[in-house]
């Protein structure tokens, strides 16, 4: 059987929405199945909706008749992606790798100002969207131990990230992780020269905004390709 992959939506991503936003990358495999983020992924501080998370897994896979500890491949967009790089670490034997697209790995802005613009009489009404601050310790407490798992990590970023500023701020900069930049041929050039100490491992050629990577051909792809070679490396192992 093919390995399941839960693939984790972001910020208010939610219902309709995130069928329609993620319904492209589903159709590719059978054994995806999506999950959106407890309290739209504001209300709840990261590390307490990781319960809600490792709940939203268990029922996917007992509805394709896998055991709850079954291997997986996670999928995560966004801030979706950042709950699943901490689901990996903390779950090391089930996380076989981790896709991140979109990942705001050293913070969003946009998140932070919006939480600190929510804030009143001296209460976080949004501790989701302050974990995604810089800085935060819930992002701190991830850069201390993604090197635990590094070498099982595909990261996917775009020139054109939009609510990550500047975009390089989804780059992973952590020994191990492979980084896959999408970008114009120019904006490649562009990159190298700006960013020489952030190497990418692969281009996809293209130009595509935050809220369009998990809809194009190219990024899903890549996702596929690397689910089947671990498929087939499971396949070889038993």
């Amino acid at each position: 059987m093919p390995v399941a992959v839960p693939i984790v939506a972001g910020t208010a991503i939610r219902g309709i929405a995130a069928t329609v936003m993620m319904r492209p990358v589903l159709e590719r495999h059978p054994n995806a199945f999506l999950i959106t983020l407890a309290n739209f992924g504001v209300t709840m501080p990261m590390e307490r909706s990781q319960e809600h998370l490792h709940d939203d897994i268990q029922k996917g896979l007992a509805e394709q008749g896998r055991a709850p500890d079954a291997p997986v491949v996670l999928v995560g967009h966004s801030q979706g992606a950042l709950a699943c790089l901490r689901y990996a670490i903390d779950h090391q034997d089930q996380v076989l790798h981790t896709i991140s697209v979109g990942v705001p790995w050293r913070g969003s802005l946009s998140a932070a100002r919006i939480s600190r613009l929510l804030r009143w009489t001296g209460r976080n009404l949004t501790p989701a969207l302050s974990d995604m601050a810089e800085g935060s310790s819930f992002l701190t407490d991830l850069h201390r131990d993604l090197p635990e798992i590094a070498d099982r990590v595909t990261n996917i970023y775009s020139t054109h990230e939009l609510f990550i500023r500047p975009y390089v701020a989804a780059h992973i900069d952590t020994p191990g992780v492979e980084n896959l930049l999408i970008a114009t041929e120019d904006e490649y050039r562009t990159h190298l020269r700006g960013f020489p100490e952030l190497p990418v491992d692969d281009l996809i050629l293209g130009r595509i905004t935050h809220l369009g990577e998990m809809n194009s051909p190219d990024v899903r792809a890549q996702i596929w390709a690397r689910v089947e070679k671990i498929t087939d490396d499971l396949r070889r192992q038993s």
